[in-house]
């Protein structure tokens, strides 16, 4: 015979508190003891109780779903931030529902935001990293609490996003901390807000160094746009430097550095943003620009969650901050 499922009375018996107390615990009633909560959900966890969503749908009006609408999930970054979001999400007792996207465009995204309220979503995290018309996010169906990641500001949506701004400050900053003037850089395509940021930054950084921008050239995140750009880079001479929009691409720079007779960072220092787990395994290892993607996913469902309860955020947008980590890709230049 098979062994009965524990219930909110088997809880309430084993922690010694009502069995309304269970049901205030697992509907997240604000009016609990901090001790008294945290004694319950150990009981949970130790009979394998688990809550009836469906019921407790029905006592709070709420579904404990969460819609994630996403687009290009392969790239490490977007699949950072998704993963982040998931782990964030269930560890304060909500379901994630995902919606990928093969484009980010008013009627897919329409569409998309349609079917997390026609399921009941309490909310949806909108994952949007390339240009679009947001105008359309701007009258959300079922007037869905809402907020956007690594997207473009929206006055009346919260968003989350890494400085992507004060990383390329902090890599191309680097670079000119080591004596290096010419400095170059494989950005990312122009239609991605971190791109777009990436660029910015090495551009003021140099700019506030009083150095000229050497060549900018155009990847696609991918490592053969990456070696592709770095050949066509090192026509100039000068260039004793690259940053690299993302570590993807600064792989495709190690290989066409190398092809050239060159070395890095004996010839060339080299640059990346992501901080990839395989950056530290290259030879050398890659300097790069580390992102806080459960940082992210946390501030993200922090906002999120107190929109559901029906509070005001305290802040339109949450900046996370990224580190460099730096490696033995960059060294100090050599004057010739």
């Amino acid at each position: 015979m098979s062994k009965r499922t524990p219930s909110i009375v088997d809880v309430a018996r084993a922690a010694g508190v009502s069995h309304q107390t269970v049901s205030r615990v697992v509907n997240r009633h604000p009016n609990v003891k901090e001790s008294t909560r945290l004694k319950v959900e150990s009981v949970m966890e130790e009979i394998g109780f688990r809550p009836n969503s469906a019921a407790r749908a029905l006592v709070t009006g709420q579904s404990s779903i969460i819609g994630v609408l996403s687009h290009d999930t392969t790239l490490f970054g977007p699949a950072s931030v998704l993963h982040a979001v998931q782990f964030a999400a269930r560890e304060i007792g909500y379901a994630v529902t995902l919606i990928s996207l093969k484009s980010i465009y008013p009627v897919a995204v329409i569409a998309g935001l349609e079917e997390f309220a026609n399921m009941g979503a309490d909310g949806v995290v909108i994952i949007a990293p390339q240009s679009a018309e947001y105008e359309v996010l701007r009258k959300i169906p079922g007037n869905l609490p809402a907020v956007i990641i690594e997207g473009e500001e929206v006055t009346s949506i919260p968003s989350v996003e890494v400085d992507q701004l004060q990383g390329a400050i902090l890599a191309t900053q680097h670079l000119i901390n080591l004596g290096h003037k010419n400095i170059a850089h494989i950005s990312g395509p122009s239609e991605w807000f971190a791109a777009q940021r990436r660029r910015d930054g090495w551009q003021q950084a140099l700019n506030q160094a009083k150095l000229k921008a050497a060549i900018c050239v155009e990847g696609d995140w991918t490592p053969r746009s990456g070696y592709l750009a770095t050949k066509q880079i090192l026509k100039d001479k000068s260039v004793t430097a690259i940053f690299s929009g993302n570590d993807d691409m600064a792989l495709g720079a190690y290989r066409a550095i190398s092809e050239l007779g060159l070395a890095v960072p004996t010839d060339v220092s080299l640059v990346g943003f992501d901080d990839v787990p395989a950056s530290s395994y290259l030879s050398p290892g890659l300097s790069s620009v580390r992102q806080d993607f459960d940082q992210v996913g946390h501030a993200a469902l922090g906002l999120l969650v107190r929109m559901i309860r029906g509070e005001k955020p305290r802040v339109r947008t949450v900046l996370v901050a990224p580190e460099l980590i730096e490696r033995k890709s960059t060294s100090r230049r050599l004057k010739k």
